[in-house]
């Protein structure tokens, strides 16, 4: 019996789905890829799936968590819908990316002369991605450097980003669709989501290999990529902060999981 009631909220373009059975897949990690996610959405109605069909990377947002404390799991936009007829039933699958028209069909071609701030650079790119990006760019308060020979961006926006944050130790990625950026080694926020048997973990923790761990806990939207997480648990009990997470979920059966690998901080 399940003591919190289960919540999956989900908008594809200008269509509010709710009330039906949904399932869930996301990964999401720091790479330049755009994060996956499947999601199935089971007899929709024979409406919907029309207006479904005719969408094109339309953006898509869903929100899952439990009554009262539901939040956003993915942002992005739809590339592909399928509708399959199983038996009596419709199963309808959508794939989606996080920032997939940002990362798919953006292009740049400007130059940059030695001497430019990198960080003037990096804001110039970071506004032809046309993604929210104010979080991520007060990461580059800190940077001071320049250019110290010119600088040909001629490639996606979110790439060139990257190539330039490369020697500065620094990474960027699109998550929920907004830009973020992150030192490299360094957590996003000084302030750690607590784990432990009363607060979502549901099993120790598995040692993968030296100074990473795999950790499976309940379904919680702020577990992301670069977030400190304090573990207490019998097996470990310390810092780590989250290289990637998978959130499998459906409103029927037991899956409703965050599995995260980490690295010992």
């Amino acid at each position: 019996m399940r003591l919190f009631e289960r919540v999956v909220e989900l908008i594809v373009g200008q269509t509010e789905i709710s009330g039906l059975d949904i399932a869930f897949e996301i990964e999401k990690d720091e790479s330049p890829e755009p994060n996956p996610c499947h999601i199935d959405i089971f007899n929709l109605s024979h409406e919907n799936r029309v207006t479904l069909s005719k969408y094109e990377s339309v953006p898509v947002v869903l929100k899952a968590g439990y009554k009262g404390q539901a939040g956003i799991i993915f942002q992005g936009d739809m590339v592909r819908c399928n509708h399959i007829k199983e038996e009596a039933s419709w199963k309808t699958s959508l794939a989606c990316g996080d920032g997939a028209m940002a990362i798919q069909t953006k292009r740049t071609n400007k130059s940059y002369q030695k001497g430019t701030p990198v960080r003037t650079v990096v804001l110039d790119l970071s506004k032809q991605l046309n993604l929210p990006s104010a979080s991520a760019t007060q990461q580059l308060d800190k940077l001071h450097t320049k250019l110290t020979r010119g600088f040909a961006a001629s490639s996606n926006p979110l790439a060139e980003i990257n190539r330039l944050l490369a020697g500065q130790d620094m990474n960027a990625s699109i998550q929920n669709q907004a830009l973020q950026i992150r030192q490299n080694g360094q957590p996003l926020q000084r302030e750690a989501i607590s784990l432990s048997t009363d607060s979502g973990l549901i099993s120790s923790p598995e040692i993968s290999e030296k100074c990473k761990l795999t950790i499976r806990a309940l379904l919680m939207p702020e577990l992301i990529p670069g977030r400190l997480v304090h573990v207490d648990s019998v097996m470990f009990k310390g810092l780590v902060m989250i290289e990637r997470v998978r959130f499998t979920g459906a409103t029927f059966g037991d899956e409703w999981v965050s599995e995260m690998d980490c690295i010992v901080s």
